[in-house]
């Protein structure tokens, strides 16, 4: 039993930090996304 805690002790630092890296990728994937969207919706209403 004491080996699967140990792993499970273990797994928990790796996912935290797992999930920081997925969110922050995301987060600057839609930026850049957003982005995108307001230069094309610039470029067809000319402004």
């Amino acid at each position: 039993m004491r080996p699967v805690t140990d792993d499970l002790k273990r797994w928990k630092p790796m996912g935290i930090g797992a999930l920081a890296v997925i969110g922050t990728g995301g987060m600057a994937m839609g930026i850049t996304f957003a982005d995108a969207m307001r230069r094309i919706g610039s470029i067809i209403l000319g402004r």
